[in-house]
């Protein structure tokens, strides 16, 4: 056989093999052509669904805790509101009792007055005249008002010799030279002072202990011997009158 005999029987075998093949195969229709770009706008199609769950999903998180961080921030404003107002209530109170103690204060001030006058007949008061029914009557107006003074919450500044002096209690009118108090110490009380809880309404009036130098110690004493001296009984010899002997 020659060369092209079997180049020709060699095509002619290829032609049937693949004749056979596409009869094998099922028909390609109109319709299997179709559904491939059908199913492919599906598939899009579902990806931009989860896409546009997932941005909406996204979104609405973000707006939850927009809403979370604002009510957040409500419930510390409302916080921060009923605690001022708890205040305000408080300081209002204080305020309002302060005020009420501040006109009683100035409503009963004349009275002190009234409490120093007796207090100074009292210790001027003669011990023949402490037996009296009417001295009695007086002690007991004396009493009375200061009871009213202490139902209106009005008491006396402690101040009493030997206490130390406190500038916001006590006002030092003077000093004394004594070595009985402590130097710089109350060492005698004027006028008593009188104050509330939480107001003064008048000081106490002292005088501080001051301790005396040893020049004014020294001088003291001649003073009181010069003193005791001039104050003794005179001798015979000094009692006798002057004049010329007999």
């Amino acid at each position: 056989m020659s060369q092209d005999e079997h180049t020709t029987a060699g095509a002619n075998i290829q032609a049937e093999a693949s004749e056979d093949i596409q009869a094998d195969a099922p028909p390609t229709t109109q319709a299997d052509v179709t559904a491939q770009p059908a199913a492919a706008d599906e598939d899009a199609a579902s990806a931009r669904s989860a896409d546009d769950a997932s941005a909406r999903i996204a979104e609405m998180e973000r707006q939850l805790a927009a809403e979370r961080d604002a009510a957040t921030d409500y419930m510390q404003k409302w916080q921060r509101a009923v605690a001022d107002f708890t205040n305000f209530k408080r300081r209002a109170q204080q305020e309002q009792e302060q005020r009420d103690q501040l006109f009683a204060a100035q409503a009963l001030a004349p009275v002190l007055h009234a409490l120093d006058s007796f207090e100074r007949a009292f210790a001027t008061l003669p011990d023949s005249l402490r037996g009296y029914t009417w001295i009695e009557g007086v002690a007991l107006v004396d009493y009375q008002l200061r009871r009213a003074l202490e139902a209106q919450g009005i008491t006396e500044v402690a101040a009493e010799p030997g206490d130390a002096l406190d500038p916001t209690r006590h006002q030092a009118v003077g000093e004394v030279e004594t070595d009985q108090q402590p130097a710089g110490h109350i060492a005698v009380v004027l006028q008593k002072g009188y104050q509330t809880s939480s107001l003064l309404i008048r000081p106490a009036l002292v005088q501080v202990a001051r301790t005396p130098t040893a020049s004014e110690a020294a001088a003291a004493v001649a003073s009181g011997q010069a003193e005791g001296e001039s104050s003794a009984p005179a001798t015979p010899e000094e009692t006798q009158p002057s004049g010329p002997a007999p």
